[in-house]
């Protein structure tokens, strides 16, 4: 749990007084998609999945707008419903009158968008509009700096923002940053998606920024300033590992959290105490027990076998002991597999060595997956055979692109977990637990020897499996030679390599493993944090703090 989190929870706990309509009203998901125009414009469409019990009314505060307008604006609901558009808003209305109706409110620095309840209980709103100029034409680059989530009277357990422009793919020039909000940012499939991991608090906010190259938009929004002014302001009071918290506010905050637990005889040992309760919490959400061992071994490949879902379960939990970076590996071995790369032994020196193929079907692979192939071909030389030394030198060249890898590499296994239903407002479902005890179950197969014996048959694609969830928990070399011990020809057949090579292999992708892990462990000033915010724009860790200059903004809510 984060120490902020822990305050504005110790704080509510010791207000009771304070849980009236607020705390009844709750936004379980909201789900933001952004369709960007040549000339600057978007079209907006906002999904509040709630549960409403006081009000008579939602708003959404969109202020600090400039030269911004909203349009059309449109509210449907989960009943069906599409509601009148009113063009005067009157929020002294009855709860009867605002019921199946919509509108803006203006106030003094905008609007707020607003609609009426119409009942009571789980609800789901549809708010689509348009707001004109988003993008705004600068000296040297095209942006959009903009808060499309504010602060609000109740916690939102998830929040997604996506945003795109149909024929156009924001690749690596696309800069992105995040602010206000603990989660990630990243691009994915052309698109760029910004994703909460933990609930956001009602002071948080989601506010993003991105960088464009000229000639995409033709904006009239002009503001005649350089970029660099506009990141400047919005990296004051950015999350960085260079600049910890000052000694009096982690003093505060252990006695705030003193109080919380109530026993101030315990103040020295809260930090420990705290870290085995969030573990403990961590352990039953994850897992549905507290007790691992009481989960069998399992022969069942979990997620079936999707290496970021796998991957973002190893790496997250404290009770599976795993390398970092080691789904470089799997994805690795993956990419042989699927013929993007070949494994050759050189007949003049004995070393096996890893081979590209340029003309390769990347249709199988990730995103993610082909990010590494790229890192890996621009780190070879002009032979095309990438050896460790010039990975290793490639990579403290490109610090700040392997901590934005490391980053997607995590938020897109959240994003399908949460997609494919196994992860929902910060929890686990049920569908979830059940696939995380097999994780644990199937680990406890691979590193039991005679399970392996005994239960295995010699089936390729089972095998080829087997390798790729064995690398993500650092046990390749072990696995692969037991497999090799139960059937050597079915072994080659299935990796289409004898098990020396393969042998070889394995090693040459943990070392490429371990530099990645040299390269983000300690990254420049310039390159990234330790946190994971990037500060140059390519995307990973959201920040809590900066952001400021933003449009948009106010205050949302239920009255």
């Amino acid at each position: 749990m984060r120490i902020r989190s822990l305050i504005l929870t110790a704080l509510a706990v010791l207000s009771l007084t304070g849980q009236t309509a607020l705390a009844q009203n709750k936004v379980h998901d909201v789900d933001v998609t952004v369709t960007l125009a040549t000339d600057g414009s978007a079209q907006i469409r906002e999904v509040w999945d709630m549960t409403l019990s006081r009000g008579t009314e939602v708003y959404l505060g969109r202020e600090n707008l400039g030269d911004i307008s909203i349009l059309d604006l449109t509210v449907s609901d989960d009943q069906g419903e599409t509601y009148t558009t009113d063009k005067r808003w009157d929020t002294e209305r009855s709860f009867e009158r605002k019921k199946n109706h919509c509108g803006l409110n203006p106030t003094s620095g905008g609007y707020e968008i607003c609609w009426g309840i119409g009942e009571y209980g789980h609800r789901t709103y549809t708010v689509e509009y348009t707001l004109t100029n988003l993008v705004k034409s600068l000296d040297d680059y095209d942006m959009i700096h903009y808060q499309f989530v504010t602060p609000n009277d109740f916690s939102s357990e998830h929040v997604k923002v996506t945003i795109s422009k149909p024929g156009f793919e924001m690749d690596t020039l696309t800069r992105i940053w995040a602010f206000g909000y603990d989660g990630y940012i990243w691009r994915e499939d052309g698109s760029v998606f910004a994703e909460s991991e933990t609930p956001l608090e009602p002071d948080n906010s989601v506010i993003i920024l991105m960088r464009f190259d000229k000639g995409i938009f033709n904006s009239e929004s002009i503001q005649e300033r350089p970029f660099q002014v506009v990141l400047d302001r919005a990296l004051e009071g950015a999350d960085t590992p260079d600049n910890p918290l000052p000694r009096w506010k982690e003093k505060l905050y252990e006695i705030l959290g003193a109080i919380f637990f109530g026993f101030m005889i315990l103040i020295p040992f809260l930090p420990l105490v705290a870290r085995i309760i969030q573990r403990r919490k961590a352990r039953k959400n994850t897992f549905g027990t507290l007790d691992l061992s009481s989960i069998g071994w399992s022969r069942d490949i979990p997620y079936d076998g999707n290496i970021l879902m796998n991957n973002y379960i190893i790496s997250t939990s404290k009770d599976i002991k795993a390398k970092n970076n080691s789904v470089a590996s799997a994805m690795i071995l993956h990419m042989l597999q699927e013929g993007c790369l070949e494994a050759q032994r050189d007949l003049a020196s004995g070393k096996v060595n890893i081979y590209f193929k340029e003309d390769a079907d990347f249709s199988n692979l990730d995103s993610t997956e082909k990010g590494l192939w790229s890192m890996m071909f621009e780190a070879s030389g002009p032979n095309r055979i990438l050896e460790e030394k010039e990975f290793s030198a490639w990579a403290r060249k490109h610090e700040t692109r392997l901590v934005n890898w490391t980053n997607s590499v995590k938020a897109t296994g959240l994003n399908k977990l949460r997609t494919g239903g196994y992860y929902n407002a910060s929890k686990y479902t049920d569908e979830g637990r059940a696939e995380n005890r097999k994780v644990i179950g199937f680990k406890k197969f691979l590193e039991e020897t005679t399970l392996i014996k005994q239960r295995t048959s010699p089936e390729v694609t089972l095998w080829r499996e087997y390798l790729i969830f064995a690398s993500l928990i650092g046990i390749a070399e072990q696995v692969a030679k037991e497999l090799k011990d139960i059937d050597p020809v079915v072994f080659e057949k299935a990796y289409t390599m004898p098990y020396n090579d393969m042998s070889r292999v394995i090693r040459l992708t943990n070392s490429y493993s371990r530099v990645m892990d040299s390269a983000v462990a300690t990254p420049s000033y310039s390159g990234g944090s330790l946190g994971g915010f990037s500060r140059s724009g390519g995307g990973g860790h959201s920040s809590f703090g900066g952001g400021g200059g933003f449009s948009g903004g106010g205050h949302s809510g239920v009255r």
